[in-house]
């Protein structure tokens, strides 16, 4: 039996989950810059970070996991298409854990830091969906 449309159907389901997860993250870090309400940002922030421990960062890893396997599975060394998705991918979860310890930080009461990268970072998740997209579609080189 063939499993890698089934690992490349797990690898699309995770990627899925984890970048919705991603944006709504990027979303609720920046409005809660924006808000005085202590209480409703510490509350926004938390449930928020529960959520991408529970099911944000798992998917993450599930996507690592199943990429992972499928390359070992191909048998050869990667093409120059994938190795720059995985630098991109490699960025996004870079993005991930910023996102995580800001709202932990948040949720703390904390100071937040990075505000031009938090500023950015729904913008930075898009572009770079945009181009893992082309470059898994296309596959350029």
């Amino acid at each position: 039996m063939n499993f890698h449309p089934w690992l490349n159907a797990l690898h699309i389901a995770a990627a899925i989950v984890w970048i919705g997860g991603m944006l709504v993250m990027a979303v609720v870090a920046g409005w809660c810059t924006t808000q005085a309400d202590n209480t409703a940002r510490v509350a926004l922030a938390g449930d928020v970070r529960r959520w991408s421990r529970k099911i944000t960062t798992p998917a993450m890893v599930l996507l690592w996991v199943a990429g992972a396997v499928m390359v070992v599975a191909h048998g050869q060394m990667p093409h120059l298409w994938l190795i720059i998705k995985v630098v991109v991918v490699l960025l996004l979860s870079g993005l991930h854990g910023f996102l995580s310890a800001t709202l932990r930080r948040i949720a703390a009461g904390e100071a937040v830091k990075g505000m031009g990268a938090l500023r950015n970072a729904t913008t930075i998740t898009v572009v770079a969906v945009v181009v893992i997209i082309l470059l898994a579609v296309l596959r350029p080189f």
